[in-house]
């Protein structure tokens, strides 16, 4: 047991040496040790449930590396450290470390995400600067070296009061929402689910955007973060992510505003985009891509003066307008078609000399199974579509493995 206890004692000591800061600040930082190891189980491994291996000690090594380059901002020297307890929370690593730096940097209370950084890996310095910039008695808003997140007074407010558990970034965030009248609820579900957890690249508008959601109230409050990734989507993503081959490298909408919309409107903008995009833009259902057809034969179906067909879709233009037509996404079915893992069909009805869309169906050419067969915005087929359908799965041999 010795043996061991002297191993890992031997192991913890070259972790040491091995994060040592530059010579400038290593006296602080050696005069630091001896005092955290004699007062605190800091470097110990089975005080806290989570440190099981000395290699987990790392985390903290680097932590008191970084102290010892704040040498200059201590306000008090390691000798006359006695370690706090807190009752909120068990004895750990984390908390003895707290309780350190509290003794050496502050002189007024710092919230406790910003001294837990300091464990996070690869911690920017500008986190390290901020939390002695505060300890000094400073507000984060006469900190000059932050991200561009804008925080108002209210918001300086709540920034020292955002979870413990956020990243300094993300609580800045955090108390921008909550500065400008939004809930706990929604600044949670937009720093944690969002590309909102770091700057943008347009503050002002992702602003609108956050006090749109906050005015429009979205009843349920994760449609809050497919909002924010919709409107990124059509403001700053390539089109050629978004709407698929062809689309191009600028964004689908790049002046995308949210003056005047309404939580309703952006919902229908948010069902109908590759409908009202193709109108603005047609050449988006230009034909770039074509393969050829799966040994599966079309049918036309007379029926007095009605006439049905079914045929299969072989370009990229026909599955973009078929998808805007029919409300659903299976223009985003290119690259599976191209491959020949899925193959598209459209059924349609002429009644009168007019053309309808009933139905879009996917068969798997493999498995010759029809694996979905849907109306307009994902509806059921009507009972007489689903009748033409199973009259052609019967003969073409296809599976047809819906419900009736």
């Amino acid at each position: 047991m010795n043996s061991r206890k002297q191993q890992m004692k031997q192991y913890v000591d070259e972790m040491l040496v091995c994060h040592q800061p530059c010579v400038r600040h290593r006296r602080a930082y050696w005069n630091l040790i001896p005092e955290v190891r004699a007062k605190s189980e800091i470097l110990s491994v089975g005080f806290d449930p989570a440190i099981r291996k000395p290699e987990h000690l790392r985390v903290y090594i680097r932590a008191l590396s970084y102290i010892g380059k704040y040498r200059t901002k201590w306000i008090r020297q390691p000798e006359s450290w006695r370690p706090e307890k807190f009752p909120a929370e068990p004895t750990s690593n984390r908390v003895a470390l707290r309780s350190l730096m509290k003794h050496l940097f502050e002189r007024y209370p710092v919230p406790d995400f910003l001294a837990y950084a300091w464990l996070r890996p690869h911690a920017k310095r500008w986190i390290h600067d901020l939390y002695v910039h505060m300890a000094a008695g400073f507000g984060v808003r006469q900190f000059r070296g932050k991200p561009g997140i804008a925080l108002t007074p209210t918001a300086a407010k709540f920034f020292v009061k955002a979870p413990a558990h956020l990243a300094p970034v993300e609580a800045m965030r955090w108390a921008q929402i909550r500065g400008f009248g939004g809930g706990k609820p929604l600044a949670n579900e937009l720093v944690r689910n969002t590309l909102l957890k770091e700057p943008t690249r347009d503050e002002r508008f992702w602003e609108t955007v956050i006090r749109f959601l906050i005015r429009e109230k979205p009843n349920y409050v994760p449609h809050a973060s497919s909002l924010v990734d919709f409107v990124d989507q059509q403001k700053f993503q390539p089109a050629e992510k978004v709407w698929g081959r062809g689309g191009g490298p600028l964004p689908l909408q790049p002046e995308f505003s949210m003056k005047g919309r309404t939580l309703r409107s952006l919902q229908r903008h948010m069902s109908n985009w590759r409908k009202e995009m193709l109108l603005k833009r047609p050449s988006l259902a230009k034909r770039n891509y074509h393969w050829d057809a799966i040994e599966v034969q079309p049918m036309v179906h007379q029926d007095g003066d009605v006439k049905w067909l079914i045929f299969e879709l072989l370009n990229d233009r026909a599955l973009m307008l078929e998808g805007a037509a029919m409300d659903h996404c299976v223009a985003e079915y290119v690259d599976e078609c191209a491959q020949r893992k899925s193959s598209i069909w459209s059924l349609r009805i002429h009644a009168k000399g007019c053309p309808k869309r009933m139905v879009t169906i996917e068969v798997d050419p493999e498995r010759k199974v029809i694996v979905q067969a849907n109306a307009k915005s994902n509806e059921d087929p009507s009972p007489a579509a689903k009748e033409i359908l199973q009259r052609w799965a019967v003969r073409e041999g296809l599976e047809y493995s819906l419900d009736e």
